[in-house]
């Protein structure tokens, strides 16, 4: 007993250690446009080392940044300097969800601090400490609301505190400038250039993302020198290129860490709702060409021996949001960055990238070290995609429709389960009789709620464009499957047979290709949402144990005496949540350990011990599989395990506090809280509080009292060990209630007749 109990502790220890997955007063002086003069400028270097740090090997990164950019902007311009460097280097798209909603504050602060963090509404106020602000001294604001101690010169976000109020208010988190803290350490130095300010308002967003944790910039060009006075565009400002690329140039020779901001995107940004359309697209031309004069003068003073650039959009094109396309063009040109495709591990999906990506990337780029619990991967690139700008756009318009179609499809969905649940579970409690035409249309009715989930997985292979097409394809697949199923096989419990094998079978094999459907699927992960870029996610996970318990139990039944071998899917399926290079999903993982299991020892009467083993066997492979992963091939999962082994209690922590956070909010507001209790409620009591009939139900298939069981006890694991547990337990729920609701229905048939 001692021993299972320790098994049972450990393995509650790795799966909590797995993760699933905003006015200025006033304005300082503007001088003219006679040229660039770059006045109080911080330009002294630190003692600590400075020179010595980066100084001997070269290495320097440059994150020009190019916000409101959409690929289109890339792609459509085929002569522009731009699309020659994407031609030239690496290309992708990357996933701009921050800590909160997506704006510039959240944006930026999420790309310096490498986490999903939020801003504040002054975040964009950098200033010298030497000049005023608000009749003050901006140094002495900062020294009064901070505490510490600055050079005279250096750039400082004034509303550094807010920023790390916010995220521990809303995230746990204080950290925030993960690349400038760790350049500080070593000595090192990061540089912000180039601001979008316009009339007496302030856009410095650079400054968040070259900020140490003190939010301080040691070295910054970001005055007024820098913009031009241009009456014929957006704000009556924009950028002076040449001016930019010479304060660049200065800036060169101290910092090994450059942001530059080139401002004009979001100054049209500003005036967008005021401008006509036409007008809107040609400032936005104006800006990109800006852009290319720019980056032309800077790329002929890297060295791209030792040097990298990257241009990121922080923050997707307003025309975009509106359509889903929430993924931005980024660009990688440097040492090991052959012409292709951007990707990283923490995507697995060629063309695609996160934003806390940048932050480990320049991290590692730079060799600095990485602080504990920091996300991400480094960004490398891979050839071998066939007409690759096709591609882009394929898989950018393909997940903008998933993120469009999948809220509506997965609320009508669940709204269904539960209403057409509830009337079914109402009539056989209230009635004693039932007209034989409504017991037909509501057992079609269970079995087409049955066979959304395959329909929703077949339906990327249709191509579905908007959410109509998209709600007539699943209706209409659905009604196909549960037609043939209805009409063709005999038996309730043959037919919830079929549809769960198929569903099981399809899922594995999907996940045994890559997932190509899973990923495309409204009822998969979200690319744009970005809480997972591979595996199964939590949605499928729940359908594919559901599925297999039903498909596995009614094929025991069904041929008893072959009965062991229907449970050989079972340990199929535990592997395939399981490795890290197909499902990945931990909290699947201890589910389908506990509960296929379980199955086991009800339908066979097997010693306990004897599942003790097997299952210890499972779990020592899941456990190898992800800390000594096949091919290099890790995942969040063994990073997470390797973790708790070497005692990094915090980050276990923070995972913890995440799932449970994750699981309070959605048990509150998600509507598959209210379908997993509906489910749940369902079996609950029509098993264990039964009506004659439904003691008719039990007596006559021997099947049900186990499925049930065995399902109420994985929609409970299920909750319990994931991000978002309620949405497992939900989905894993579906096909028990479903079946036990239809047999009592048939029930009610056969005392008609």
């Amino acid at each position: 007993m001692l021993a299972i109990a320790g098994l049972a502790l450990f393995l509650v220890l790795v799966v909590f250690a797995v993760g699933d997955g905003e006015t200025a007063d006033t304005f300082d002086k503007f001088g003219t446009n006679g040229g660039p003069k770059f006045e109080n400028q911080y330009k002294e270097i630190p003692s600590g080392g400075t020179v010595a740090y980066g100084m001997h090997h070269g290495r320097r990164v440059t994150m020009v940044i190019l916000n409101r950019m959409s690929l289109e902007d890339i792609l459509g311009r085929p002569e522009s300097y731009l699309r020659e460097l994407a031609t030239r280097g690496a290309v992708g798209l990357m996933n701009t969800r921050t800590g909160g909603g997506l704006t510039a504050e959240n944006a930026f602060t999420t790309l310096g601090g490498g986490l999903r963090l939020l801003g504040s509404g002054a975040a964009k106020v950098a200033l010298p400490a030497g000049t005023e602000y608000g009749g003050e001294l901006v140094g002495d604001i900062y020294r009064r609301r901070t505490g510490e101690e600055l050079a005279p010169e250096a750039l400082v976000v004034l509303d550094i505190e807010s920023i790390k109020a916010n995220n521990v208010a809303s995230l746990g988190i204080d950290r925030v400038g993960v690349i400038g803290e760790a350049l500080r350490q070593k000595g090192g130095i990061a540089t912000a250039i180039g601001n979008s300010d316009y009339d007496r308002e302030y856009q410095r967003w650079g400054a968040l993302v070259a900020m140490d944790a003190r939010g301080q910039v040691p070295v910054a060009y970001m005055d007024a020198n820098l913009r031009q006075f241009d009456p014929a565009f957006p704000t009556g400002y924009r950028t002076d290129p040449e001016a930019l690329a010479m304060a660049y140039g200065m800036a060169r020779s101290q910092a090994q860490f450059l942001v530059v901001d080139l401002g004009d995107m979001d100054r049209v940004e500003v005036e967008r709702k005021q401008l006509a359309p036409s007008l809107y697209q040609e400032y936005r031309q104006l800006a990109m060409d800006s852009a290319d004069v720019f980056l032309r003068q800077i790329m002929e003073t890297m060295d791209l021996a030792k040097e990298w650039l990257l241009v990121v959009s922080p923050l997707p094109a307003t025309s975009g949001i509106a359509q889903g396309k929430l993924l931005t063009p980024i660009v990688a040109w440097g040492p090991d960055i052959a012409p292709g495709l951007l990707v990283s591990s923490t995507t697995r999906r060629p063309g695609v990238v996160a934003n806390y990506d940048i932050t480990y990337t320049v991290l590692d780029w730079l060799e600095l070290d990485h602080p504990q619990g920091l996300p991400g991967a480094t960004l490398v690139s891979v050839g071998g995609v066939a007409e690759q700008d096709r591609y882009l756009q394929d898989l950018l318009r393909r997940s903008a429709s998933t993120y469009q179609q999948r809220p509506p499809l997965l609320r009508a969905f669940v709204s269904l389960e539960i209403v057409i649940y509830l009337v079914v579970f109402a009539l056989v409690i209230i009635f004693s009789s039932l007209p034989r035409g409504w017991i037909e249309f509501f057992s079609f009715a269970l079995l087409f709620v049955a066979a959304i989930p395959l329909a929703l997985l077949v339906l990327p292979v249709l191509r579905p464009a908007t959410v109509v097409t998209a709600f007539l394809f699943t209706l209409g697949l659905a009604s196909l499957i549960t037609g043939l199923a209805q009409y063709r096989i005999s038996g309730i419990e043959h037919r919830y047979g079929i549809v769960c094998g198929l569903t099981a079978l399809a899922l594995v094999l999907d996940a045994l290709l890559g997932g190509p459907l899973i990923k495309l699927s409204p009822l998969g992960y979200d690319v744009m949402l970005g809480a997972r870029f591979y595996g199964i996610g939590n949605e499928f996970m729940g359908i594919l144990i559901g599925s297999s318990l039903v498909a596995v139990l009614v094929a025991s039944h069904r041929w008893p005496k072959a009965s062991v071998l229907p449970f050989l899917w079972l340990p199929i399926v535990t592997f395939v949540l399981a490795a890290p290079g197909l499902g990945a999903n931990a909290g699947g993982t201890v589910t389908a350990l506990i509960a296929f299991p379980l199955a086991w020892i009800l339908t066979h009467k097997v010693r306990i011990l004897r599942v003790i083993i097997v299952g210890g066997l499972v779990l020592a492979v899941t456990l190898g599989l992800n800390l000594y992963p096949i091919a290099g091939v890790g995942s969040h999962v063994g990073r997470a395990i390797k973790a708790l082994f070497q005692g990094n209690w915090p980050v276990i922590l923070q995972i913890i506090e995440r799932k449970l956070a994750m699981n309070w909010r959605l048990m509150r507001y998600s509507i598959w809280s209210k379908g997993l209790l509906v489910a749940l409620g369902v079996m609950a009591l029509l098993v264990y509080r039964p009506t004659s009939v439904v003691e008719a139900v039990i007596e006559k298939h021997a099947v049900v009292r186990d499925l049930v069981f065995c399902t109420i006890v994985a929609s409970i694991i299920a909750l319990i060990f994931n991000d978002s547990g309620v949405v497992a337990g939900g989905t894993t729920s579906v096909y028990a209630a479903g079946l036990i609701l239809n047999l009592t229905l048939e029930q009610r048939r056969e005392c008609i007749g």
